[in-house]
């Protein structure tokens, strides 16, 4: 559960992490080898037997819509949270298995906006969602960015031993109109050997919703909880 702790942190980028996606009706899940960062990783991944789509969110969890599968390197910046953009972590060796997948959830009132919802889950050697959720922590404390062009500023909104709930802004202009900061956010979780991160990042130029975010973190939570 995330405590009240606030903390303040922002950074910036991309990372062109490699992975293969999974829609809800397929069976299981693997990195492929090109996401790795050396050729043990390779052969740990290769080996894998996946990550089952029952460890992902459901239909029934996102409003009756089915996952799709994300390109490599698309959302990058949360598959999983990289606000120092493409450094890598020290924990990334650790991961054996990887999905991020993308939900385009229908909003609260009839013909309301959806949000573009990511869910991204990593499935780790025993002690590396550990590593992984304390590297990621550093990273939101070790890189500042900002509201500058091409940048984006994290705030951490509340975090506890093994969760953060992180807001996103970036400024951003839509068509002809002036510039605003528009807000997403972000939830990342440690549940057992797996990193899982829930991300609303709005449609267009509309703010993701906190809310959302929150609820579906919590039966994210669940879902991950059968990866062993």
């Amino acid at each position: 559960m995330l405590s009240k702790t606030i903390r303040i942190a922002s950074g910036a980028g991309l990372l062109g992490l490699s992975m293969t996606a999974c829609t809800a009706a397929e069976p299981a899940v693997t990195t492929s080898p090109a996401a790795q960062t050396s050729p043990a990783a390779s052969t740990r991944a290769a080996a894998a037997d996946g990550i089952p789509a029952g460890a992902l969110l459901q239909p029934a969890d996102v409003g009756g819509v089915q996952a799709e599968p994300l390109d490599q390197g698309e959302y990058a910046h949360v598959r999983p949270l990289r606000p120092c953009g493409d450094d890598r972590y020290p924990s990334d060796g650790s991961r054996t298995d990887a999905v991020a997948v993308q939900y385009a959830v229908p909003g609260a009132e009839q013909g309301s906006t959806p949000s573009v919802v990511i869910e991204f889950v990593g499935r780790h050697e025993p002690g590396g969602a550990a590593a992984q959720f304390r590297d990621i922590g550093a990273a939101l404390d070790r890189c500042p960015g900002g509201l500058g062009e091409g940048q984006r500023k994290w705030e951490i909104v509340e975090s506890d031993d093994d969760s953060m709930l992180i807001r996103i802004g970036q400024r951003f202009a839509y068509a002809d109109e002036k510039p605003a900061t528009v807000n997403h956010y972000a939830a990342l979780s440690r549940v057992n050997d797996a990193v899982v991160v829930v991300a609303d990042l709005g449609w267009e130029n509309s703010d993701g919703s906190e809310k959302l975010v929150r609820d579906l973190i919590a039966k994210a939570e669940q879902r991950a909880a059968t990866v062993s």
